[in-house]
């Protein structure tokens, strides 16, 4: 029994500097997502204007060629758009596609939500049991090392779930409003491509009556 005690006390120990070089990372990485989120919201805001033009557009169902497209996020996403728009399948995909980058990048950091939490609770734990160790020793030095640890490692954990639960709202909140807008856009777009569809086979049928008619009239 001791021999288990003692393996599952070393392994839990060999934890701690993993956890602690994870953590680092995580807070490397939603720092970074906090630079993305500030640079794209910069551009959202300068590209405000064109984004309701292109709303009053839409529900004027007016051609998007009257657009024009700017260099940030909504703008490189409505050329995509416009570039796919000549048959509907193409439509269709580009659209899917859009959406699945979207949630790619939800994912991203969605995933320090629960990764930040988890490893500030390892930081936590693991270190409890050198403290208690050290506790029952009388080694306060040891016992007050680890509980800085401790504490250090879980309100560093939540600080990475906090910001990043924030940030995966704010995202969340843009990709909704953005794809509200690309849908009614795919639709004004599919609905004109269903009319010149429309149209051409019309005016196929038409000829080819035209055609008929004139080789019926030769014949009589």
């Amino acid at each position: 029994m001791n021999t288990v005690t003692n393996l599952f006390y070393v392994l839990s120990n060999a934890l701690l500097i993993p956890v602690m070089i994870l953590l680092l990372v995580s807070l490397a990485r939603v720092l970074v997502q906090c630079g993305r989120t500030l640079q794209e919201f910069i551009a959202r805001s300068r590209e405000r204007t064109e984004r309701q033009q292109l709303e009053r557009f839409a529900l004027e169902n007016r051609s998007l060629v009257q657009t024009q497209p700017t260099k940030g996020p909504l703008g490189r996403t409505l050329h995509r758009l416009i570039v796919a728009s000549d048959n509907i399948p193409g439509l269709a995909y580009t659209l899917s596609q859009i959406e699945l980058e979207w949630q790619m990048s939800l994912d991203r950091i969605r995933g320090l939500v629960k990764l930040g939490p988890s490893l500030g609770l390892m930081g936590t734990l693991i270190p409890l049991g050198p403290a208690l160790v050290g506790l029952a020793v009388g080694d306060i030095q040891t016992m007050s090392n680890n509980l800085v640890i401790a504490f250090s490692t879980t309100v560093l954990g939540l600080f990475i779930g906090m910001v990043a639960g924030w940030l995966a709202t704010v995202k969340k909140h843009w990709y909704q409003a953005d794809s509200a807008l690309l849908n009614l856009l795919a639709e004004r777009i599919s609905g004109s491509l269903g009319q010149d569809l429309s149209s051409t086979v019309l005016q196929e049928q038409a000829a080819l009556t035209e055609e008929q008619f004139a080789q019926e009239s030769a014949r009589a």
